[in-house]
């Protein structure tokens, strides 16, 4: 089964620039969001390749913010698929949207592979 969607956290020092959250430091963000997925790839037998990321910001994040980044597989094709990730506030504030477009990668030989029927099976569930 997929991993727990959602991750929270409480912005830090470090990830503010200029009063507000860095716009690298979202990235940052999303990419912690995702390990428990790429965990979940790997079980699967496969690796994923990033080939496109669309970042949609919706508001500022300020220190001590409580962000929730809730992500889910939005589409699966043959050989790749889409997370789509969803960041609030505290205040239930959209702070961000994207969708990060994967390709499904061999972990042994490192082409391209079809995305694993027993994924699409995982969220075929899902969605019932």
């Amino acid at each position: 089964m997929p991993p727990l969607a959602n991750m929270e956290l409480v912005v830090s020092a470090e990830a503010v620039h200029g009063g507000h959250v860095n716009n690298v430091k979202y990235l940052e963000f999303l990419e912690m969001a995702r390990k428990p997925w790429y965990q979940y790839f790997s079980t699967l037998g496969f690796r994923s390749f990033m080939a496109h990321l669309n970042v949609e910001y919706k508001k500022e994040a300020f220190l001590g913010d409580h962000l929730l980044i809730h992500t889910v597989i939005e589409q699966v094709g043959n050989t790749s698929l889409v997370l789509r990730h969803t960041m609030k506030n505290q205040n239930e504030e959209y702070v961000l949207q994207a969708h990060a477009t994967f390709v499904a990668i061999s972990v042994e030989t490192g082409e391209k592979i079809r995305v694993p029927d027993e994924l699409r099976e995982d969220i075929d569930e899902k969605t019932r």
